[in-house]
């Protein structure tokens, strides 16, 4: 039993968004996929198994649901599908705006015909704005989020992460957007509608980009791997991430201190990086007789965040991977047995994954709800009584309390959209344990650390002592979440794990999440973001398909962000298990398993056909044109997506009709995709006399697919940002004016989120004290001066 148990769901959502149904069911809900009679839209997408004839991107993302066949359009369809809803808790559905509305199933009109009913819109660019009614994709929302102009190499065109990441994100953080929705809910008794951008969603995985550019407005050039830097080794590659002194230190000692690299100006990242040429030469000549795997195992084990470089089978087959149970057994097909990502995350230590294989078409139309478990009616079963909200300023999550041992991005993210809608998040921390991302650019405040921790306060404790410890768990007795995203084993070694913290209060909810998982052989590995890129073979399919041997990569440190999102939602699960059962829950993320995840349909294929999944660069079996176009200006670019015949013809239409564009040949989608490359050449010498914006305008008029490839400094210049109210001003101390990102989603019933200052280091800690441990002044004095609490130091941290 999943903490979502009892909650019914009518999954409308096609193609953008099914993954957000996914997790829902992988967390205990009753999903009931609702298709036309014809199929649903993502039926016919690729990959397919071998057979061309099942589609696994449907599969992977249905799996764990029931499935019904409903006529929309017709009256009995639409009997039908109200039946469901009054015993329905949420409602998905990706219809473009106004569609439902055009037959009578607006997303409001639902809401008020069933008042409990959480509506969720997932559409490429939000219910409002100037883009509202443009045609989308994956690859045209991941081009406008800011990910892709970070993507491949310089002097190539931005090339598409492999799967659908905009498109799974973009659901995965409406499954939050949903669970606060329907928190409220608890607190209300009312539904509401919530409006889901994945554009907005995807755009929200763009490290920090906004709030820098906003501050400095400067756009880096594309580099490949960058600073995350590959070596060769006898078998392929390892990805080395060198950051700080001593990681440095003990990879000189393992390579013999070559007298080229003791140059004590090499002690500087910076410096590294000038000199990466160099030492290049020598870490590729001393792995040369070592496999990536190898050279992994030893680095970690002298405490050097490396990661192998993967292909999708060595992946699939590798120690670690079949140790965690990452993959299982997926029926895709009558007969048809995949090997597919098992879930996102554990809960309570067991693998919180799809009960089921996707639905044959109506295989459940005449019972699309589990027999075994009564309906809910306006509220689900076992929460049927709404509580008195906590203030009556909107914000569901106010009175909740929350404990951030986050460091970087994913554990101060998930504080972070807890904190935007109330929640009193508490980042703990200390002049020597500082969260790295707070000093990474020398002081104690930075554009990266202000958007992640904002709207926080701050305690300044020092966890390496008995008695700062002892406090911190005082602070547990009146905490309701924990979060943490250390390495594996720390927060046990400080008596702050789950088990100990349940102990003192069973009903916290926990969140924790560790590079490669905190079991298996490789648990004690360590890392950052990117490490996951070629572990989890992310690295390796994010490449052009004629350059496999030259990884061609991205600086974006995908997936801390997403899985900052996934943290949220599964917290705010855990909290509707508490409601339910008074007990607390522990939620742990592994987080190469969640790049895993979103890649699921290329793993199935692989499983299913070795060696058949290979980097496929901007192109699709889809359609053509389907590309990258350069266009003028400096490294401008413009996605364009042709899926069918009719949005062919709108394209020479918008072209004018040029003589080339009349082969018979083009008349046929196979026709084109033959042709690739000479349309392609075509569409080019098109684009190149225009501006991506011109390209993008210009074609969506014509009802074409087309989305610019921006940057920070076009998402601050972008109307359809601004009108969102997505671009969000934070006056932060020590720091000054910036913009930080605003959530992606809006809410009927929902406030505008919070955006507060970041807390200065300690900025917190007397009032804390004060407040909730019940502690003297005196005595709050004597601990300051004994070094267990801080207040805001004074001068720049160590090494700065």
């Amino acid at each position: 039993m999943g903490p979502l148990s009892g909650i019914r769901v009518v999954d409308l959502a096609d193609e953008k968004g099914e993954m957000c149904g996914r997790l829902l069911a992988e967390w205990g809900a009753d999903v009931v996929r609702v298709e036309p009679p014809a199929g649903a839209v993502s039926r016919g997408l690729p990959p397919f198994t071998a057979d061309g004839e099942t589609s696994l991107y449907f599969a992977v993302r249905n799996a764990g649901k029931r499935g019904i066949v409903l006529d929309l359009t017709h009256e009995e369809g639409q009997r039908r599908l109200h039946a469901l809803l009054a015993e329905a808790d949420i409602l998905i559905e990706s219809y473009a705006p106004g569609e439902l509305a055009r037959i009578g199933l607006g997303p409001a009109s639902l809401v008020e015909r069933h008042p409990h009913l959480v509506v969720t819109s997932i559409t490429d660019f939000g219910q409002t704005g100037p883009y509202r009614d443009y045609q989308g994709t994956d690859m045209i929302c991941f081009a406008m989020s800011g990910l892709m102009h970070r993507a491949g190499a310089a002097t190539r065109p931005p090339v598409v992460a492999p799967g659908a990441l905009a498109y799974d994100s973009g659901g995965v953080t409406a499954a939050y957007a949903t669970l606060l929705a329907y928190w409220k809910r608890l607190q209300t008794g009312s539904g509401q509608c919530v409006d889901v951008s994945v554009y907005e969603s995807a755009a929200n995985l763009s490290d920090w980009a906004l709030p820098n550019y906003s501050r400095s407005p400067q756009v880096g050039q594309r580099a490949g791997t960058g600073i995350y830097s590959l070596y060769r080794c006898s078998d392929g590659w390892v990805r080395m991430i060198i950051l700080v002194q001593h990681h440095w230190r003990s990879l000189l000692d393992w390579v013999g201190n070559p007298e080229e690299l003791m140059d004590p100006a090499l002690d500087n990242f910076i410096t590294r990086l000038m000199k990466l040429d160099v030492i290049k030469v020598h870490l590729e000549a001393f792995f040369a007789d070592r496999t990536k795997v190898a050279v992994a195992r030893e680095a970690q084990a002298r405490g050097i965040p490396a990661t192998p470089l993967l292909a999708p089978g060595e992946v699939i087959d590798n120690e670690h991977c079949v140790a965690r149970a990452t993959f299982k057994k997926l029926e895709v097909a009558e007969g048809v047995v995949a090997m597919a990502p098992s879930g996102f995350l554990s809960i309570d230590g067991d693998r919180a994954t799809a009960p089921c294989g996707p639905p044959r078409l109506d295989e459940h139309g005449g019972h699309p709800w589990p027999e075994s478990e009564r309906a809910p009616q306006s509220t689900a079963p076992a929460t049927t009584t709404p509580t008195t909200p906590e203030s009556d300023d909107g914000f569901p999550l106010r009175g909740l309390h929350v404990l951030d041992f986050g460091v970087g991005a994913v554990g101060v993210e998930v504080g972070r959209l807890l904190a935007e809608y109330g929640a009193d998040v508490i980042k703990i921390e200390s002049r020597k344990a500082p969260d790295f991302i707070r000093i990474i650019m020398g002081g104690f405040m930075n554009a990266n650390f202000a958007s992640s921790s904002r709207s926080k306060r701050c305690l300044g404790v020092d966890l390496k002592t008995e008695e700062g410890r002892d406090l911190v768990r005082r602070l547990a007795e009146w905490g309701d979440v924990a979060i943490e995203n250390n390495g594996a084993g720390v927060m046990d070694r400080l008596g702050l794990g789950y088990e100990s913290l349940a102990e003192i209060n069973p009903r916290i909810v926990m969140f924790s999440s560790q590079i490669v998982g905190s079991w298996g052989p490789w648990k004690d590995w360590i890392g950052y973001g990117p490490s996951t890129h070629a572990v989890s073979g992310l690295q390796w399919l994010w490449n052009y398909p004629e350059d496999v041997e030259k990884p061609a990569g991205s600086t974006n440190v995908y997936p801390d962000h997403f899985v900052g999102r996934l943290g949220a939602a599964a917290v705010i699960a855990g909290l509707i298990q508490r409601k339910r059962s008074g007990r607390g829950m522990h939620a742990d993320a592994a987080q190469f398993e969640s790049v895993i995840q979103l890649l699921g349909d290329l793993f199935a294929k692989e499983s299913l056909s070795p060696g058949s999944v290979e980097p496929q660069g901007n192109a699709s079996e889809r359609g053509a044109p389907w590309g990258t176009y350069p266009c003028a200006g400096d490294d401008q670019w413009c996605v364009i997506n042709v899926r069918d015949d009719a949005e062919w013809r709108a394209f020479v239409d918008v072209l004018v009709r040029p003589e080339w564009a009349g082969s018979d040949a083009y008349a046929t989608a196979a026709g084109r995709i033959a042709d690739r490359a000479a349309i392609d050449t075509r569409v080019a010498d098109w684009t190149a006399a225009r501006s991506a914006r011109e390209v993008m305008e210009t074609l969506q008029t014509g009802g074409v697919p087309a989305g610019m490839v921006q940057h920070a400094g076009d998402h601050l210049a972008d109307p359809h940002l601004s009108a969102r109210g997505y671009l969000r001003k934070l006056d932060q101390t020590e720091l000054g004016p910036i913009v930080v990102e605003g959530e992606a989603f809006h809410g009927s019933d929902l406030p505008e989120s919070i955006v507060e200052p970041a807390p200065l280091l300690g900025e917190h800690t007397r009032s804390i004290c004060r407040e909730i441990l019940g502690l003297s002044d005196d005595r709050i004095e004597e601990l300051i001066q004994n070094g267990i609490l801080e207040d805001p130091p004074e001068s720049e941290p160590v090494g700065a």
